[in-house]
C-alpha cells in the first residue's frame, strides 16, 4: 500500500500557480501596429513578468536564438560580479531572470556616481584590448552616420561637413575594445535593499567588442554631464582601460549612432543637432 502510494505521488504533477503580466503591454501593442503600417523601427523583443508559486522571473523574449544565447555568454563572464540578476534560464530565444527588487534611482548624487563608476569599471577590466583605430570599423561608422544624418536633413550639410574634417583630429591612433554596457539610463539601475549595492535590471545592453566609453557618452547626455569629472576620478585606476584622453572621439561616435537610431525609430525629441556643435573645428577655435 506504501509503495502505491508514493508510485501517485510520484506520477501527479504537483500544482504550480503561474501567472504572467507585461510591464510594457501597450507599448508592444503600439509598437506592434506601428510595425505593420509605418516605417518606423521597432525593437523585436518583448519582457514579461512571471509569477510562480509567489516568486517572480523576468521573460526575456529576443528576436532569435543566437542573440539569446550571446547574451546568455555575456551574462555568464559577469555572474560572479552581482551586478546583474541571476541568470535561471536560456530556452532558444527567450532568457529567464530572476526578479530583483530595488529602490529606483530618484537622485543622482556623488555616491550614485561612484557606484556606477564601479560598475564600470568592472566591465571595462573584464577583457578589453587596445587596437589600432584605423584597424576597428568605428571611423568608417561614424563616417557613414554623419552623412546619414545630412542626407535626412537631421543635421545641416555644413554641419557634417565639418564636423567629417574634424574626424581625423579627435580619432586617436589606438583605441580600448571590449565589454560595454550600452543603455545606462536611470531606470535601468536600482539601489539594492540594505546598502548592498547597484543591480542592472536591463541586461540586454551589455555587449561585447564595442568601443570603450559609449555607454559613459549616453550616460553624460542623459544624466551624467554634471558629475562626469567626478565620474571619471573613479573610474580612473591602474586595471580600468583608458579611454579619457580621447573621450571627445567615443562622444562623437554615439551622438552620431544615437541621433541616426532617434530618427529611424521617430523619437523626434531626442535628436538635438546642437549637441554636435562643441565638435566642429570652427567652434573650438572661436
Amino acid at each position: 500500500m506504501v509503495c502505491c502510494l508514493v508510485w501517485v505521488a510520484l506520477i501527479m504533477p504537483p500544482k504550480f500557480t503561474i501567472r504572467q503580466s507585461s510591464p510594457f503591454f501597450w507599448k508592444q501593442l503600439r509598437s506592434a501596429f506601428s510595425r505593420l503600417f509605418g516605417t518606423r523601427l521597432q525593437k523585436a523583443k518583448s519582457l514579461h513578468v512571471v509569477t510562480v508559486n509567489g516568486q517572480k522571473f523576468k521573460r526575456l523574449i529576443l528576436c532569435d536564438s543566437y542573440l539569446a544565447a550571446e547574451l546568455e555568454r555575456y551574462l555568464d563572464c559577469f555572474v560572479e560580479s552581482g551586478y546583474f540578476p541571476p541568470l535561471v534560464a536560456r530556452y532558444e530565444r527567450e532568457i529567464w531572470l530572476e526578479y530583483v527588487e530595488g529602490t529606483r534611482i530618484e537622485v543622482v548624487d556623488e555616491p550614485f556616481v561612484e557606484q556606477v563608476a564601479e560598475f564600470y569599471a568592472m566591465v571595462y577590466a573584464a577583457d578589453s584590448r587596445l587596437v589600432e583605430t584605423t584597424r576597428t570599423p568605428f571611423p568608417a561608422r561614424l563616417s557613414q552616420d554623419l552623412r546619414f544624418l545630412s542626407q535626412v536633413g537631421a543635421l545641416s550639410q555644413s554641419v557634417s561637413l565639418d564636423l567629417q574634417d574634424a574626424i581625423p583630429t579627435l580619432m586617436p591612433k589606438q583605441v580600448w575594445v571590449g565589454y560595454e554596457y550600452t543603455d545606462p539610463v536611470l531606470k535601468n539601475f536600482i539601489l539594492l535593499p540594505d546598502r548592498q549595492g547597484l543591480c542592472v535590471v536591463d541586461v540586454d545592453g551589455l555587449a561585447k567588442d564595442q568601443l570603450l566609453g559609449m555607454g559613459v557618452a549616453k550616460a553624460c547626455v542623459r544624466w551624467l554631464g554634471p558629475h562626469q569629472e567626478h565620474f571619471f576620478g573613479h573610474l580612473s585606476r591602474p586595471d580600468v582601460p583608458d579611454f579619457h584622453p580621447y573621450f571627445s572621439f567615443v562622444e562623437l561616435c554615439f551622438l552620431a549612432k544615437w541621433t541616426k537610431w532617434a530618427f529611424l525609430e521617430h523619437k523626434w525629441k531626442v535628436i538635438q543637432p546642437t549637441l554636435f556643435e562643441r565638435f566642429r573645428p570652427s567652434t573650438s577655435l572661436s
